[in-house]
C-alpha cells in the first residue's frame, strides 16, 4: 500500500463523494475508483459501501482511516523535521488567534520573531474556532482562551488577565477608581457580537453577578469598539492590558470590582512535529505577555 493511495483514501473519507474527492485530488474519478479497489483487494475487505449516489465508510474503512491519518501525519512530521535541519528556518508557521484584541497586540511580537527567523513565513489567522483549526491541522499553533481538556492537544497556560471598563475621558464615571458590577446596568455598551470568546466570557460573568448589560452596537474589531467609545456612543469591557495600546486615544480604563478574568493558552496537536519556528514563537509569546 502506497502513501499516495492512503492520501486518496483519506480524501474520500473526508468528502464521501467520489467526484468531489477526485476533483480536490486533481485526478479523474475512474483513477480514484481504481486505486480504492486496489486497496480493497489488497486488504480483502470493502472500505466503502456505495448505496446509489451515497458513499459511506465500512467498519474496516473507519479502522483504516485512524491508522492512515497517523501515517500521513508522521510522514509530514518527518518532512518538517528534515526541513528544519536543512533549510535555515525557511518554511511557514500558521497561528490561529482570537479575532479581537490578541491579533492587534501581536504586531510587536511578530516584528521580533521576524528579526530572529527572517526566512520563516508567518500566517496569523483570526478564528473563533481555534481548537478545531488545530485539530484539523489547518494551523500549527492555537492561541486563545483556555479550552476543555482534550487528549489530542498539548495545552500551555501562559497568561491570566482581568477586564476593565473603558470609557471616554469625558464620561461621568471616568474619575472613579473602581466600578461596582451594579453600576454597569445603566451604561450603554458597545461590544463584540455574541459568539466571540470575549463577549461570551462577559455574558457568563454578568450572569454570575446577577446583572444584565445593555448593548447598543456590536462590531468584531477592538479598534472600532474603541473608536465608538471615543465618540461617546457607549462604553466597553475589554482586557485591562489593552489600555497600553490605546491610552493615547482619549480613553481611560477603570478596574471593575470582582472583575471577569480570562486564562490564555497555547495549544497544539500531540502528534504534530513542533518546528523550531513554532518553539521560538511560543517562547516569545510567553515572554511578551
Amino acid at each position: 500500500m502506497e502513501i499516495r493511495q492512503l492520501q486518496y483514501f483519506l480524501m474520500l473519507c473526508n468528502e464521501l463523494h467520489f467526484s468531489e474527492a477526485a476533483y480536490k485530488l486533481r485526478i479523474s474519478q475512474p483513477t480514484l475508483s481504481q486505486q480504492i479497489r486496489v486497496m480493497e483487494d489488497e486488504l480483502g475487505v470493502p472500505l466503502f459501501d456505495r448505496i446509489g449516489k451515497k458513499t459511506v465508510k465500512t467498519e474496516a474503512g473507519e479502522l483504516l482511516e485512524s491508522y492512515a491519518l497517523n501515517i500521513v501525519q508522521q510522514l509530514e512530521n518527518a518532512k518538517k523535521a528534515v526541513s528544519d535541519l536543512t533549510n535555515l528556518d525557511a518554511g511557514q508557521l500558521r497561528v490561529a488567534v482570537l479575532p479581537s484584541d490578541l491579533d492587534y497586540r501581536l504586531t510587536s511580537l511578530l516584528v521580533d520573531f521576524h528579526r530572529e527567523l527572517p526566512n520563516t513565513k508567518v500566517q496569523v489567522i483570526p478564528s473563533i474556532d481555534i481548537s478545531n483549526k488545530v485539530l484539523n491541522n489547518e494551523v500549527d499553533l492555537g492561541v486563545g482562551l483556555a479550552i476543555q481538556s482534550d487528549p489530542r492537544l498539548t495545552r500551555i497556560p501562559f497568561y491570566t488577565e482581568s477586564y476593565s471598563l473603558y470609557v471616554n475621558k469625558e464620561h461621568h464615571l471616568a474619575a472613579q477608581d473602581i466600578i461596582l458590577p451594579e453600576q454597569l446596568i445603566e451604561i450603554p455598551f458597545v461590544m463584540f457580537p455574541k459568539g466571540f470568546y470575549g463577549r461570551d466570557l462577559i455574558d457568563t460573568w454578568c450572569k454570575e453577578q446577577e446583572i444584565s448589560i445593555r448593548t447598543i452596537m456590536e462590531t468584531g474589531s477592538v479598534t472600532s469598539l474603541f473608536q465608538l467609545v471615543i465618540e461617546g456612543i457607549g462604553a466597553t469591557i475589554q482586557p485591562s492590558q489593552l489600555i497600553e495600546s490605546f491610552n493615547s486615544m482619549n480613553i481611560c480604563a477603570i478596574p471593575i470590582k470582582h472583575s471577569p478574568t480570562r486564562e490564555l493558552e497555547i495549544f497544539y496537536r500531540n502528534d504534530r512535529y513542533l518546528s523550531r519556528a513554532a518553539k521560538v514563537f511560543m517562547k516569545r509569546l510567553e515572554l511578551f505577555f
